[in-house]
């Protein structure tokens, strides 16, 4: 797992004393691939922390298209505006089996009044993810070429959520030409078309939703 990613956990962050007393306030739920948690405007009173697996936060658009806003693995909160809000912004699907620690937002408040240190951790989470957002929205000029959207979000996700493999670097949770257009807001034929040339191009392979990037540095100088 990439770096950046890794920084984001925020359970790897919390002692190891906070982090028992985390889990012992909450509790384990699983949820199957392709699940959603919540959609926006839901009113939720509890705060999800992905202890394995992968969930995509996205909205959606006026015309009922999901636009995906990030994409959420091990140790990352999904939802810290519950803390100020019990009404989501935003809405959560897993895209594997996921693992969560679900707590009770009220009980976060003495949670925190007791330990300080935990509490900035999640603050820096948020406010993480708020950079996150600045940047992505910085980079998602309309002007800007969709095949370089294309390849920047593929290199990225190889980048962060991929493993080393005999023939290139495969991303863990499986992708689909529908979640791509949703992560670059276009149209699902024109992703296709794109997707079609770098498999002839050989710098992908793409097969029932399993994407493997072949040369990362030829797919980065697309960009």
């Amino acid at each position: 797992m990439n770096s950046k990613v890794k920084s984001r956990n925020v359970l790897n962050k919390l002692s190891k004393e906070s982090r028992d007393n985390l889990f012992k306030l909450g509790k384990l739920i699983n949820m199957d691939k392709g699940e959603v948690l919540f959609i926006e405007r839901d009113k939720i009173e509890y705060m999800y922390i992905i202890v394995e697996g992968y969930v995509s936060l996205y909205r959606n658009s006026r015309y009922g298209d999901e636009r995906v806003i990030f994409i959420c693995t091990e140790g990352e909160i999904i939802n810290e505006v519950c803390m100020q809000d019990d009404k989501t912004s935003i809405a959560a699907k897993t895209l594997s089996e996921v693992s969560l620690l679900k707590i009770y937002v009220k009980d976060l408040d003495k949670y925190f009044t007791k330990d300080y240190e935990a509490f900035r951790i999640v603050y820096n989470s948020l406010a993480h993810k708020l950079r996150r957002l600045y940047r992505q929205t910085g980079n998602s000029n309309g002007t800007f070429p969709i095949e370089k959207r294309l390849a920047a979000r593929l290199w990225k996700l190889a980048r962060d959520y991929g493993k080393d493999v005999e023939c290139g670097r495969r991303i863990k949770f499986e992708v689909t030409v529908t979640l791509l257009a949703n992560m670059v807001g276009a149209k699902r034929e024109t992703v296709s078309r794109i997707i079609s040339r770098l498999k002839k191009e050989k710098i992908i392979k793409h097969e029932k939703g399993v994407l493997t990037v072949v040369d990362m540095n030829n797919l980065k100088s697309i960009v």
